[in-house]
């Protein structure tokens, strides 16, 4: 039984893209990935709670298909911060949390040298 829930999750992280902006320790994509192979350590063979994995399963498989994005559509473009969707995008890449981390520093080196 566990070689079709393991089937199922590899065919779901074929529709699950990993967004490389991110970096594995923020992207779902690869959390996703590492969870799977925690949890089906043995492949195929692995013992898991099948009622479990096909709750999992399920539920996970409607967000990637967008089911819910089809039931219920955005009838506005911009975020409750005023941002549009690829702003958000933006804002949380890798690169301008860097940005604004050594921004900070440069914050409290300043912060610092006055005293």
């Amino acid at each position: 039984m566990a070689r079709n829930s393991y089937r199922n999750f590899l065919r779901l992280l074929e529709k699950w893209p990993v967004d490389a902006s991110k970096g594995a320790d923020r992207d779902l994509g690869e959390y996703l990935r590492r969870r799977v192979t925690e949890s089906f350590k043995h492949g195929e063979t692995s013992a898991v709670n099948e009622e479990e994995c096909h709750r999992i399963y399920s539920s996970l498989n409607r967000i990637a298909s967008g089911t819910y994005a089809a039931k219920y559509p955005r009838s506005r473009t911009s975020t409750s911060t005023g941002l549009s969707a690829e702003e958000c995008h933006q804002v949380m890449s890798k690169e301008f949390l860097t940005a604004v981390e050594e921004q900070d520093k440069g914050i409290i080196k300043r912060l610092f040298q006055r005293n």
